[in-house]
């Protein structure tokens, strides 16, 4: 074809309106990035199809996952990056203040060499005694744990070349080609399972650690220093093999000055997780969806420039099939899970840096570590409001946050809002009901909205996908 005849055949396609599509480009990026965690057998895990639509993945550290989702001679880590190549993968490694004694966690030569080389009587001992009983410290909630000398610089050096050597190594014979990095379970600016240590194998007899409590106080800034001055060793080291560093963390509401400290170290992780995020089933049993230190929660993570949240809203309501007709269910409270996904993620877009890219959310009802699946909530073709043109304001109890295309609303407070006031014009209101045909929700000027509920509100002549974003 002639340049000439080319450029013709151009004119006459733009006059027609054949290229229209191409003049708006849909949005390329998620306007909600996802992840999920597949822990324990990968039996529950959903399809690799589905699993790859997840912008994250979290997984047990295992041969079963790594042949899981394998095919054409690819492990499971490289078939879904043949799915989505953007995908980033982390396997599960409980973090250094701890050592894994089941049989699916040990590292290196095991915990009895651990104990003959490092313990007790051992003059550079790596693992953490009590104070009553002076033996080795066993956690109540999880048998498996020992508490180690997170500030121990050999044992900083041994944990990050031991792990490395057993996951890429080939040391514990699993195939880890294709995976970016590690999730550090418990890695933390407090001593963890506090006042909920025993004496090893007698789980009757509790004590507390020598090295990090003092007259029944826990030394959590002591424990803060170690845990950063292995940080700053472990993130680079990884960083230098081209693999990046992510962690559980926690406690964005109630200390919000450990994220701001965590996002300004030399070298930060690649991202962290608040295990419980803005909503999760902690608390008393009359319901299934907590809501704890929501606006803490939201500026701390409004104020990220460096790690990324991993913000992991999640419950557990009883009897509730593993199945997505269970997110039609109701706790005792009247909320279902539909209800507590949509204030989840208005929660996550109020506190998201859609220029930074400073957050994944992951939602389940079936507990975090349990069955998972895709939602169309996730999928920007069904919902992308643009981008943020402003920060989060306030009205009364409710919190909004305006996007080119709409608002999102969330109401954190555990009193019903009602005859709220679109900010400007007409729009329509948006829930799960309804965004995959939003036209059939009228145009109003005012609205209500339910304690612990969220909505988006569409603007009048605006598309809730993605279609009319740039």
């Amino acid at each position: 074809m002639s340049y000439l005849l080319s450029c013709a055949l151009i004119v006459a396609m733009v006059l027609l309106g054949v290229g229209a599509a191409a003049a708006a480009p849909a949005a390329p990026e998620k306007f909600i990035p996802s992840y999920v965690i597949a822990y324990g057998s990968p039996t529950r895990a959903r399809p690799a199809a589905e699993t790859a639509k997840f912008d994250l993945l979290i997984a047990s550290f295992s041969s079963e996952y790594a042949r899981y989702w394998g095919s054409e001679g690819r492990n499971s880590w490289q078939a879904l990056k043949a799915l989505n190549p953007d995908m980033l993968i982390f396997l599960y490694k409980l973090g250094p203040g701890e050592y894994n004694t089941a049989d699916w966690g040990l590292m290196g030569a095991g915990w009895e060499w651990m104990k003959q080389q490092h313990g007790l009587g051992s003059a550079d001992r790596w693992i953490a005694t009590g104070t009553r009983y002076g033996e080795y410290l066993e956690a109540v909630p999880y048998g498996n744990e020992r508490l180690m000398i997170v500030g121990n610089p050999r044992w900083q050096d041994y944990f990050v070349s031991t792990v490395f050597g057993d996951y890429w190594g080939g040391g514990k014979g699993v195939d880890c080609q294709g995976v970016d990095g590690i999730f550090s379970d418990n890695t933390q600016y407090q001593v963890i399972w506090q006042g909920e240590w025993c004496r090893e194998g007698h789980r009757d007899e509790k004590d507390d650690p020598a090295e990090y409590s003092r007259d029944g106080q826990y030394l959590n800034g002591k424990w803060r220093a170690d845990t950063n001055v292995f940080l700053k060793k472990v993130i680079p080291w990884f960083g230098a093999k081209g693999l990046k560093y992510t962690m559980n963390f926690g406690y964005m509401g109630q200390h919000p000055e450990y994220w701001r400290e965590l996002d300004s170290l030399p070298s930060p992780p690649y991202a962290a997780m608040e295990e419980g995020g803005f909503v999760c089933p902690w608390g008393d049993n009359s319901t299934s969806f907590h809501v704890w230190d929501w606006e803490n929660k939201v500026r701390a993570m409004r104020g990220l420039r460096h790690v990324r949240v991993l913000m992991n809203c999640f419950g557990e309501p009883p009897s509730v099939p593993a199945s997505i007709e269970g997110m039609s269910v109701a706790d005792a409270s009247g909320m279902t899970g539909w209800d507590a996904l949509w204030f989840s993620l208005t929660s996550f877009l109020i506190g998201f840096d859609d220029v930074l890219r400073n957050g994944y959310m992951n939602f389940t009802i079936w507990s975090y570590s349990g069955p998972y699946f895709w939602f169309d909530e996730f999928d920007p073709k069904y919902l992308h409001l643009g981008r943020a043109v402003g920060e989060f304001e306030k009205a009364g109890n409710v919190y909004r946050r305006e996007f080119q295309d709409g608002w999102v609303v969330a109401n954190p407070s555990a009193e019903d809002a009602r005859g709220l006031t679109v900010p400007r014009g007409r729009a329509r209101v948006i829930n799960h009901d309804n965004f995959r045909d939003p036209q059939t929700s009228p145009l109003v000027t005012s609205f209500d909205l339910r304690s612990h509920r969220g909505i988006a509100l569409l603007k009048e002549g605006r598309q809730i996908g993605n279609t009319d974003n740039q």
